[in-house]
């Protein structure tokens, strides 16, 4: 670590700093694909979402992929104005004023520091798990935890460029891998006749089952779509390619989720999904041993690796710039605007977010096991991040209103940023009034005291805003 603070350099917090054009359009939506974790997602959130759809899935990912499309409306318009790695924070501070971009921030800090370790907690168990099955020794999954930790601080530390390089290539084999399966499984159903639209109608919803609840789980893979928005002081043309980035993953991931979540549900049985599917801790495992060969099954064991790594690479890469912003305007501490020296990289912030990680992964995970530990900050920062879309979208409305009314269009900046704000306020209350069992009840408390926090630092901090 010498290293590192030897070459940390100390900046007067002020003006652009990041190294521009570093990064091209490649690179911006690889984040965002990254952070939404296709494969895990697909993997894991559909196995809940069974439970309450049945066949239905694909359907749920449908409407789940219209509704992101709307709030990613909000993001491709604000970067087109106003590219900038200070993301949420910079958009909703032009359009609502300083004060709510500080509570923007504040609650985006948390977003940011949950997924963190989000991430690697469910990585290390599965990595654990791996390595008993494939090599027959057991090491504790908080071994893993620190190896990967440790793996990706140094993937940041070296560059966003390096890093995102890394990202694109696990993404490549995660998405090459998954889409061999479907190709598998859709050529063997379709020869035994079982290929069907029925998935895509709630006809085959249980009589007990919720679709609401159903397209919750599919708006909640999405999360992390905005990302890239965090690159915009580095990426080439970010007035083009940042709004393009934001689409592009949406899209990209949407198709991916579509195509996967309908082999999952044709693969395992549309009669099978309520009773089985929800009920299987892996199931496309299931299904892999089912048409494929163990040699298959080992791929997509290794994809579920993948996926995770390649998330928490993202959130920490996006993060941080978020972050540096933050504390470059003075609200944070000047240690999380400090840059590498040399490689121009919020160093800072990075390692904040990887200590951070570290201990609050390792205590979660210990106290609650890995898999409670996951299910509980995935919900936690699914309300965060669901805070900051409603900010964005009002103040996607006020902004173009008065800032850029030239510019404003009815359709774009009025009807589109009030439905999503209608649709996100709709899943944030559900998931606030039902989060679940313990702990994930603390879950709202939590969000309401960082909230009250917030307000508490905000009246501390008034004459930086007077």
């Amino acid at each position: 670590m010498s290293d590192v603070s030897d070459k940390v350099t100390d900046l007067p917090y002020i003006g652009p700093t990041l190294r521009k054009n570093t990064l091209g359009l490649r690179h911006a939506i690889v984040i965002s694909v990254a952070v939404m974790s296709p494969a895990a997602s697909v993997f894991f959130n559909t196995i809940p979402q069974a439970g309450y759809v049945g066949a239905a899935i694909p359907l749920c990912f449908v409407i789940g992929f219209i509704i992101a499309l709307v709030v990613a409306n909000q993001y491709s318009e604000f970067t087109r104005e106003l590219p900038t790695s200070g993301s949420a924070y910079t958009f909703v501070t032009e359009g609502l004023g300083p004060r709510m971009g500080f509570l923007t921030g504040w609650v985006g800090l948390m977003a940011i520091a949950t997924g963190v370790p989000y991430s690697f907690v469910l990585l290390a168990a599965n990595l654990q798990t791996l390595m008993i099955r494939w090599f027959g020794f057991n090491l504790h999954w908080s071994f893993w935890f620190v190896l990967a930790m440790g793996i990706a601080f140094a993937f940041c530390y070296l560059g966003v460029r390096q890093s995102m390089n890394v990202d694109f290539t696990f993404l490549a084999v995660e998405i090459g891998i998954c889409l061999i399966l479907a190709s598998i499984v859709l050529f063997q159903v379709g020869q035994q006749g079982g290929l069907s639209a029925a998935p895509f109608t709630p006809s085959v919803v249980p009589a007990n089952g919720n679709i609401v609840g159903g397209i919750i789980f599919a708006v909640l893979s999405f999360i992390g779509f905005e990302t890239a928005a965090a690159l915009g002081e580095e990426t080439q043309n970010p007035h083009r390619n940042i709004p393009r980035a934001v689409f592009g993953s949406m899209i990209v991931v949407g198709i991916f989720y579509i195509i996967m979540s309908y082999v999952g549900t044709v693969g395992y049985g549309i009669d099978h999904m309520a009773t089985g599917f929800a009920n299987d801790p892996a199931p496309f495992d299931t299904i892999t041993r089912h048409y494929g060969n163990s040699f298959l099954v080992v791929l997509i064991d290794l994809v579920g690796v993948l996926s995770f790594f390649s998330a928490a690479l993202a959130i920490i890469n996006g993060g941080a710039r978020i972050i540096y912003t933050v504390g470059r305007d003075g609200l944070l501490p000047s240690w999380t605007a400090r840059l590498h020296g040399t490689r121009h990289t919020p160093i800072g912030s990075i390692t904040a977010l990887c200590i951070f990680g570290l201990v609050v992964g390792l205590i979660l995970g210990f106290w609650l096991t890995p898999i409670n530990a996951f299910a509980f900050l995935g919900t936690l920062d699914a309300l965060f991040v669901l805070v900051i879309y409603v900010l964005v979208c009002i103040a996607s409305i006020r902004f173009f209103l008065r800032k850029r009314r030239a510019q404003f269009h009815i359709v774009r900046h009025g009807v589109i940023p009030v439905l999503g704000t209608l649709f996100i306020l709709a899943i944030f209350l559900l998931l606030v009034l039902s989060p679940g069992a313990y702990p994930l009840s603390l879950v709202p408390y939590i969000l309401l005291i960082w909230l009250v926090v917030g307000g508490i630092v905000l009246f501390v901090l008034r004459d930086k805003f007077a």
